[in-house]
């Protein structure tokens, strides 16, 4: 690895990072920050997100913040030259986990060096404590290698400025969705220098696993959290559905995020107590949910349009707007084709689903900039320069609209399947009834 400093101030990347965050913001209908104002100033930082959304969880984080970060990301990721030079240019370190083998591991003393460094010049550095990602409100065991990270820079420097690591929840309207919603929370900073101050422990190791737990707790309250059992995603499911019969939907665009992941929190809390309380009971209640869950998404029903409204009017709301915004989708659609057939080729191709969002955003990075280029030349060449204007200004958001238009018309779309649907609707009424018996 160059011995020139990962974070210095480099052309190319000043160049790229706003290119890069205006796409990272239009992969997402909505990104909403909070809590930024408990990023301590005063010493070393290390960002600790979950880890649920492949390579948009660094994305998001890195549109977060108009200055430099450093990530860390999965080593074998740089296994091909071409690709770890990208990832290196891009500001991204390889970290080897233990399960990559002792040998590859021994690496890692390199890559520690590197962010020790980075932190001492309070550049900031985010890494993903769970080492690995799954699209799930949950947590999975927090690895070793972000409390190794901060230990190191503590070890070094602690005495000269304190040491911090930041909890950070991600959540999204949905994980696999493109121009989906972003939430991001960062949560109160653990100083890592005062905190090892109050252990009673002879050396490092015995130092992680305090540390560990601290993380793991403050990290679970930035997110829906659920816990990690065999009923996770059946308590999930549940959660949406009363979060529907409340007439609430996560995600809405213009709503606040951070108010309906809160919302969400107090659902699953409701949950969980029921769990406790009546084991039995709610494990056959969750058993109807799979079921229930299982025949709606087969129907092709979205959860959200069982919300208490008037169905009604919101039909006749909804096609009126698909109407008025048809002439511009028809363009968007032409113009957008091109990306909109390579993402679905590409994103069939790929086995995880976590990584179609990833997809989206390299079609629109890559691809999207070269039409933009190819479109703007020919609009100039073949019209009047007013129209070639117009026209070039309208295709820049046409690949977003083209998807929110086909998010809204599968919203519509759903909303009258439910009509003709009066079983599954008496299914989805007894559940929430059943529910609200037991807690």
């Amino acid at each position: 690895m160059s011995r020139k400093n990962i974070y210095d101030k480099d052309l190319g990347y000043t160049i790229l990072k706003p290119i890069v965050d205006w796409n990272t913001k239009h992969s997402y209908r909505k990104i909403e920050v909070t809590g930024k104002e408990n990023i301590p100033t005063d010493g070393a930082v290390i960002i600790a997100p979950n880890h649920c959304n492949t390579l948009m969880d660094a994305l998001v984080i890195l549109q977060a913040f108009k200055d430099e970060s450093v990530f860390g990301a999965r080593a074998d990721i740089f296994n091909k030259p071409f690709i770890a030079k990208i990832m290196t240019f891009v500001r991204i370190l390889p970290m080897v986990r233990q399960r990559d083998g002792l040998r590859n591991v021994l690496k890692n003393n390199e890559t520690q060096e590197i962010i020790v460094d980075t932190l001492e010049n309070k550049v900031r550095f985010c890494m993903y404590p769970e080492g690995r990602h799954r699209p799930a409100h949950s947590l999975q065991t927090l690895g070793k290698g972000t409390f190794r990270a901060a230990l190191a820079a503590n070890s070094k420097f602690g005495d000269k400025m304190p040491v911090y690591i930041v909890p950070t929840g991600i959540e999204y309207g949905d994980y696999f969705r493109y121009r989906s919603t972003c939430l991001i929370t960062f949560g109160e900073a653990i100083n890592v220098t005062e905190f090892v101050k109050g252990l009673n422990v002879e050396n490092e190791v015995q130092m992680i696993e305090p540390l560990r737990k601290e993380l793991a707790s403050r990290m679970s309250k930035l997110i829906t959290f659920i816990k990690d059992d065999e009923q996770l995603y059946n308590k999930w499911a549940l959660t949406k559905m009363l979060a529907a019969d409340k007439g609430l939907r996560y995600g809405d665009f213009g709503r606040s995020l951070h108010k309906g992941m809160l919302a969400n929190r107090e659902i699953v809390a409701e949950i969980e107590k029921a769990c406790e309380n009546k084991p039995e009971e709610m494990e056959k209640l969750l058993e109807k949910v799979a079921e229930f869950d299982k025949k709606r998404r087969k129907k092709g029903i979205s959860i959200y349009s069982f919300r208490k409204k008037n169905e009604a009017l919101n039909a006749i709301g909804k096609a009126f707007a698909a109407l008025v915004g048809l002439p511009y989708w028809i363009f968007s659609a032409i113009v957008s084709s091109p990306m909109w057939l390579t993402y679905n080729l590409l994103r069939s191709k790929t086995r995880d689903k976590a990584f179609h969002n990833t997809v989206g955003f390299g079609v629109k990075l890559a691809l999207g900039t070269i039409l933009f280029i190819i479109y703007a030349i020919l609009a100039f060449c073949l019209l009047s320069w007013p129209y070639a204007l117009a026209l070039t200004l309208l295709s820049i958001p046409s690949y977003s609209y083209f998807f929110d238009y086909l998010e809204g018309m599968r919203r519509y779309i759903s909303d009258l399947k439910l009509l003709g649907e009066k079983k599954l609707r008496g299914k989805f009424k007894d559940i929430v009834k059943e529910f609200k018996k037991l807690y």
